[in-house]
């Protein structure tokens, strides 16, 4: 069976672009949300989620809730945003860290290990 990736990003195009970019280079299939509450929903509903892509700033709050749930199913992830890695929390921070813009090359190099 495919592994599941969450995408959670909040602009549409960016989270469109990464979801293509997986499916169309990766064995994954993606589930996409644009904030935390849909992120949430999404990780109660896929037994298959193997790997989460995060933004920091989302529509709805910030994506630590989700990155704790995450660690806590032992689940790998990275956070690819624009905001300052030093709002990661400590207990996060240990979680590889992208600032967008991440070229397709880049982001694929990233992901590949962890899925």
């Amino acid at each position: 069976m495919k592994k599941s990736i969450l995408i959670v990003e909040d602009d549409p195009i960016i989270a469109d672009a990464m979801a293509r970019l997986v499916e169309d280079n990766l064995d994954c299939s993606t589930a996409t949300a644009g904030s935390v509450a849909r992120a949430m929903a999404l990780l109660d509903a896929d037994a298959d989620l193997g790997f989460g892509i995060l933004d920091v700033e989302l529509a709805d709050g910030v994506s630590f809730p989700i990155a704790e749930e995450l660690t806590h199913r032992h689940i790998p992830f990275i956070f690819v945003s624009g905001s300052d890695p030093r709002r990661v929390p400590a207990d996060l921070a240990a979680a590889p860290f992208f600032r967008k813009p991440v070229f397709p090359d880049h982001f694929l190099k990233v992901v590949r290990p962890y899925v």
